[in-house]
Parts: structure tokens; sequence; C-alpha cells
């Protein structure tokens, strides 16, 4: 068995076959003179298990055509089973019709996987735990709670926190998290446009003064939640306020936006990498999450 990867997540990918004592098969990856992706997998791999690690993020779709012709290169090569590793599920945020005349992306995506040679997929933290069903492979849904948690544990005094859902859609998740820290529950009301994707209003319900709180989600995208949120606490009178996100696309001028005052922390995974400089946020490794289900599923006993 092998671990390779696209050019999204080298460095994970790295991590993971350490993990597992795994050798990392070399997939070089370059350009034709008109843009098109050239794939050559310089290994031996016939008749062997693989594991394929990339992320779906920007640019999402060069990354899923990448993900597609490594698969059906080592298809052609004649692996038994590629088992795929997609930390960040780009397209996720488009599982529904928002507006009449739109795609269920995320289906559209998880349509092109189930068609590419793939055995079964991992993924992280979907924003909507139906997602799964689109699916006509076997996938393993798994989750960084319990990362956050410790990264809580260690960090925080527990007997002084409080955990908020920024948004309604988020409120089970943040019910989770909050049980398993043995921590109240708060809900901050958040109101969005759904033609201009703007924050109209904030409103908190439940008392946050004094109070450490952590605000849980499974995305920061361009920040402006994050910030909303915590001037929104604050004003509450929250002693302070932290972020947790499992994914960290971190679009725009996210970073300079995270910076703001009235948020003390923030914390994602590299389901998505992340630059070296990050200022008020922290970076937890996922790839012990997936070797962990890895080991489990492939090495039974």
């Amino acid at each position: 068995m092998k671990v390779l990867s696209g050019s999204s997540q080298n460095a994970l990918a790295q991590s993971l076959a350490q993990q597992l004592s795994l050798p990392l098969a070399k997939v070089e990856i370059s350009h034709f003179p008109n843009g098109e992706k050239r794939i050559w997998i310089d290994d031996t791999l016939k008749g062997e298990n693989v594991i394929l690690v990339q992320s779906f993020s920007n640019p999402p779709d060069e990354h899923i055509m990448e993900f597609l012709l490594i698969a059906d290169a080592l298809e052609r090569m004649g692996v038994r089973h590629i088992n795929a590793v997609i930390p960040w599920f780009g397209y996720s945020l488009q599982d529904k019709e928002f507006r009449p005349g739109e795609p269920i992306a995320a289906k559209v995506v998880a349509n092109l996987i189930s068609h590419a040679y793939i055995k079964r997929a991992f993924l992280l933290d979907l924003h909507n735990t139906s997602t799964p069903g689109f699916f006509s492979i076997p996938v393993h849904h798994l989750t960084a709670s319990e990362l956050f948690a410790e990264h809580a544990r260690q960090n925080l005094d527990l007997s002084n926190v409080v955990v908020a859902s920024p948004d309604f859609g988020g409120l089970k998740r943040a019910k989770v998290f909050a049980e398993k820290l043995g921590v109240e529950l708060v809900k901050i009301d958040k109101y969005r446009d759904l033609q201009t994707f703007e924050i109209t209003n904030m409103g908190v319900q439940g008392n946050v003064a004094g109070k450490d709180v952590i605000i849980c989600d499974d995305i920061i995208n361009t920040g402006s939640t994050v910030v909303n949120a915590a001037e929104v606490l604050k004003q509450q009178g929250a002693k302070s306020v932290h972020f947790f996100a499992t994914h960290g696309p971190l679009v725009t001028s996210a970073f300079e936006k995270l910076n703001h005052p009235a948020v003390d922390s923030v914390v994602v995974t590299n389901s998505i990498p992340q630059p070296t400089d990050l200022g008020k946020v922290k970076v937890l490794d996922v790839s012990p999450l997936f070797a962990e289900e890895l080991n489990s599923w492939l090495r039974p006993g």
C-alpha cells in the first residue's frame, strides 16, 4: 500500500504516510503548453491498494480535474483499490438549489468522484451531513471536534467557557461540541441576504457576560461572520471570543479581518493548506484523524 497526493495537499500526504508507515509514491504534475494538466505517476503500483490525498481547494476546478486524472492513471496502472482522502470537499457549500436555475454542485462533484475508480472516500466535517448521500460509493465522514475539544481543554478554563453557534444551521454541531466539553450553549441569530450573501443582523440568545466564548462552525470564508459575531458578543460583555472552524479557505482579506481586536483567537485545521504567517490563527493537523480511520478500516485487527 502507498500514499500519493495531488498538488493541493503534499504536506498532509507526507504526514499521513509517516503516521501510517507507508511509502509516498511519486506523482509528477505539470502542464502542456496549451494549459492542460499532465500527470505522470513514476512508481510501480500494480495490484496495490493506494491512498489518494487531495483537497478540492482553490482553484477547485483545477484540483478536481487533477484528482480525476490521477485516478484514471492509477486505474490504467492496475491498482486494486483507490481510497480517496479529501479533507476539504470543494463545492460542498452548494448542496441545494438556493434559487431556481442553480445546480446542486456538491452532487455533481460527488458523481464525478463516484465514477472514477474510487473504492471509498474519507471526508471531513461536511457542511451538510446529508452530502454523503450524493455519493454512490461508501463515504467515511470524519469530524475534527475532538481535536478542537482537546485544544480548548489545554488553552481555556472550561469552568468559564460557553459555546455558541454562529447561525441556526450550525446549532446541532455547536450543541454536540458544548456537550463534549460539558459547558453551556448560547445562540447567535444571524440573518444573511441570499442575493448578496451579506450579513444584515446579529443577536445573542443567552448570557455571555464575563465568559470565554467559543464559536463553533465548519468553515471560515471571508471572516465577516467571525468579526461580526465577536463584536456582538463583546458588546454583550464576553470576556474573550475564540472561533473554531474545521475548514479555512480564508478568501479575499480574511486574514486582515481576523486581526480585529474583538477576535481573540481563531483555530482551523490543515484541511486546506495555510500560509506560515497566520497572526491569530492556529492550525491543527488532521492527518492523525485520517490515519486512525484508515488504519481501522484497511488494517483491521
